[in-house]
């Protein structure tokens, strides 16, 4: 399984966006346990998707719900 893991500028429009939408979905990794932290630093994170289809039409992205990274088109943000 590959992954995109593609050099991005802070200015880029798909970071902002990232940052953005963090803060209509906050990471609870202060809530998470050791083990889904361990999880999340391995990179086997649990994702969300929920709906963002009316601020980012045709865009696929996913939050973890036990650190800050968001997925934007398969392209990771933290």
């Amino acid at each position: 399984m590959s992954e995109k893991n593609a050099e991005v500028t802070a200015d880029s429009p798909d970071a902002r966006l990232a940052a953005y939408l963090q803060r209509f979905w906050p990471h609870r990794s202060h809530e998470a346990g050791t083990l889904r932290n361990l999880c999340c630093f391995l990179g086997f994170h649990l994702w969300a998707q929920p709906d963002y289809s009316s601020q980012a039409p045709r865009r696929t992205i996913r939050f973890c719900r036990g650190c800050p990274m968001v997925e934007i088109d398969g392209t990771r943000y933290s």
